[in-house]
């Protein structure tokens, strides 16, 4: 996400600032410090935007997935409850609002940098009174004075002659070191950082090593106690973010650097001192993705008295977009399922042919479910665990898990023929990673076909299903059977069988888990 970026940039921007306000600002190597400024306000974007990718090795028995995924389209597709009293609610995206906000108003100061570039070439064109080569001379009533804008050097006309070459030899070091193309860049940094403090300071301290350096050069060729009673004379706050003004609030600073003896050249061992700093920035805002290829073991190979928890690996979907590899995993982790048990409280859906609502078999199942799968060491988080309502997107995972499975039983209206009774598996094509819940819901079915008893359908289905579209996490729904069937009705209602049905879902998720991603 681009604001978690941004965020990051700004955590750099910090602790390279401090860092120069600490080891730095006090010496007069002004030149290094111009690049140092210049570089670390660079770095800062480009050292979050690096993604560093560690590659291991490790052994796994190789997996029953099928290679080639098939769908079918027939049947009854349950359609998703809305609550309208929380629909309003339901339609806000708060990163989207967000993501308008900051661009809205990184729009507004990008519009005023040039309005204001704009604006000082108008003011230029109305007060000139007398141009030569890059020097214009402005009359008394120009507010842009005593200064330079880009690649011209604005000046009082009514400035006394010595006066007036001491402004221009001071804005000509601007004009010539090309201190203008700083001042573009850190204003649309300050642009795009506007929510941050510190790029506030970075732009002052960008000016005022500016000033460092004309000063220094001036005063080479001038009475510094001349030059300095100038300054003073002249002085007035920077109203313009864009130019450079010859004598600008504060002066202590500058004239105390003016009159300070240079600094040993020893002394730019300071900038050494800056080397742990970068290593500890790049080391907490580079981006580490771990990659773990898999080398499979067929037949023989494969261990028979393997234990019976799962190696899963970590898959942290919420935090990117990332796509299954089947060559690939990450670090072993605690495994985890997120399973939801469909509708609830006031949504109490179909009925059973027996008056059993479809919200209470969706209850007993996943409880049943989450205690054959804590037999096998993997943790489960249950959406609800009592007969309440909740919206969707409050099913939704919120936290980082290796799947989600939501449990639902299927339903026809009365008096009509049941076109399928058995189990089947949901998933979403409008979802982002839908090659890694096709892995997971195929991983599943395959398993779930050596049930007896209840037919189960031998390809997926595709589902416009809320839960199913937006899950940042592996996402299947699996109608446990039709409840308007009263053979597949007798079958369920027979802990023993959602028993078996639970173990062989488990094993799809165990066999999914082992691909990593």
């Amino acid at each position: 996400m681009i604001l978690i970026y941004l965020l990051k940039v700004s955590a750099c921007t910090l602790m390279f600032f401090a860092a120069y306000q600490l080891l730095l600002v006090r010496l007069t190597f002004f030149n290094l410090n111009r690049i140092y400024l210049l570089l670390m306000l660079v770095l800062s974007f480009v050292i979050p935007a690096v993604t560093i990718e560690n590659r291991h090795e490790v052994t796994v028995a190789s997996q029953e997935i099928p290679f080639k995924i098939a769908y079918s389209n027939d049947g009854v597709v349950e359609q998703d409850f809305v609550d309208e009293s929380s629909a309003a609610n339901n339609s806000l995206n708060w990163d989207q609002l967000l993501m308008y906000g900051y661009c809205s108003i990184l729009a507004v100061l990008v519009f005023r940098m040039l309005f204001v570039m704009v604006r000082i070439q108008i003011q230029l064109r109305r007060h000139a009174i007398d141009r030569s080569g890059a020097v214009i001379l402005v009359d008394e009533k120009s507010t842009i004075k005593n200064c330079s804008f880009l690649n011209q050097i604005i000046i009082d006309s009514s400035l006394q002659y010595e006066e007036k070459n001491l402004v221009i030899k001071h804005e000509s070091v601007h004009v010539e070191q090309l201190h203008a193309v700083d001042k573009l860049l850190v204003n649309l940094v300050a642009a795009i950082l506007w929510f941050n403090p510190i790029i506030y300071f970075w732009r002052n301290a960008i000016g005022h090593n500016h000033e460092f350096l004309a000063d220094r050069e001036t005063s080479k060729v001038a009475d510094k106690k001349v030059y300095a009673f100038l300054l003073l004379n002249l002085a007035m706050p920077e109203k313009k973010i864009l130019i450079n003004s010859f004598s600008k609030l504060p002066l202590k600073n500058r004239i105390m650097m003016m009159y300070k003896e240079p600094n040993a050249k020893l002394q730019k061992l300071a900038y050494v001192a800056i080397i742990p700093v970068l290593m500890i920035c790049c080391m907490a805002f580079t981006n580490r993705k771990e990659i773990i290829l898999e080398k499979k073991l067929t037949g023989n190979q494969a261990s028979a008295d393997a234990p019976i928890k799962p190696n899963v690996y970590a898959m942290n979907y919420l935090n990117s977009n990332i796509k299954v590899n089947p060559n690939a995993a990450f670090n072993e982790v605690e495994p985890t399922l997120v399973i939801d048990a469909g509708h609830g409280g006031k949504d109490g859906a179909v009925s059973a042919l027996d008056g059993q609502k479809e919200k209470d078999l969706n209850l007993r199942a996943v409880k049943i479910l989450k205690e054959e799968a804590e037999k096998r060491g993997i943790k489960v988080i249950l959406t609800r665990s009592t007969d309440q309502f909740l919206s969707l997107r409050d099913r939704l995972p919120k936290q980082e898990a290796t799947a989600f499975i939501s449990i639902h039983h299927n339903a026809t209206l009365a008096n009509a023929a049941v076109p399928f009774g058995g189990v089947e598996v949901y998933v979403s094509k409008l979802n982002s990673n839908i090659k890694t819940a096709e892995d997971l819901g195929a991983g599943i079915l395959s398993k779930l076909k050596q049930l007896k008893g209840m037919e189960v359908r031998d390809s997926l289905k595709n589902a416009n299903l809320l839960l199913l579209r937006e899950s940042k996490i592996p996402a299947v729904l699996i109608e446990l059977g039709n409840i308007s069937d009263g053979k597949t009705l007798h079958y369920i209602n027979q802990e023993k069988n959602i028993q078996r049905i639970s173990n062989l879902i488990l094993d799809g998720f165990v066999a999914f888990s082992k691909r990593g991603c």
